[in-house]
């Protein structure tokens, strides 16, 4: 199916925020000691959703990903993001002072969705999921982090199991939005040349 169209262009419509307490302690640490590091989330991605267009090939490739997924679905993984993490964090400040992130759990896989839960089409025909808040800790220093916001090296950690996939009928185009279905255990924003957190959340 065509994926021509780039995802995080398609995300201008995302609503529904996640609202609980950040929990910025130890388990995100705990946990990332026990997930496999992706050296590559496109490549993972492609794997498990599976990319079968040769009519000769497809039955085998069909095979192959079947056995991905058997092997994967349910296991810890941790992914980091660099360049692509300012385009999914929205700040804003919140009542009492300090900082308010506003994550969209949709990240572009090259052309492939990698997402929290299942995506929905919005009322223009773009896919759409909720945002994943996360509160800066009162400790954080509020100078690193306007300056790790205003300089883009705001990197992002996600811990994730895979859990299916999905597709949604593009409208007035041929082809699908298609992509992972995971279900988040944790994230957290850290600034890219310290290695400083600035907020982390274990999700339920």
């Amino acid at each position: 199916m065509p994926r021509s169209a780039p995802l995080p262009a398609l995300l201008a419509g995302l609503a529904c925020a996640l609202a609980t307490p950040a929990l910025a302690d130890d388990r995100f640490t705990d946990m990332a000691r026990q997930a496999e590091p992706l050296d590559s989330l496109a490549g993972f991605v492609e794997r498990y959703v599976g990319v079968c267009k040769d009519p000769l090939e497809r039955a085998a490739c069909l095979e192959n990903v079947k056995a991905v997924r058997r092997g994967v679905d349910g296991k810890l993984y941790l992914a980091v993001l660099t360049e692509k993490a300012s385009g999914l964090v929205r700040v804003e400040n919140r009542r009492g002072g300090g900082f308010r992130f506003l994550v969209t759990p949709f990240i572009d896989a090259d052309g492939l969705g990698l997402t929290h839960g299942e995506p929905r089409l919005d009322g223009q025909g773009r896919p759409a999921i909720g945002f994943i808040v996360l509160d800066a800790a009162p400790s954080v220093d509020t100078a690193l982090v306007d300056a790790a916001l205003r300089t883009g090296r705001v990197e992002m950690e996600i811990l994730f199991r895979p859990a299916g996939t999905w597709r949604l009928k593009r409208r007035g185009e041929r082809g699908d939005y298609e992509g992972m279905k995971a279900r988040f255990a944790a994230v957290r924003l850290v600034d890219g040349r310290t290695g400083t957190e600035i907020a982390a959340k274990v999700l339920p």
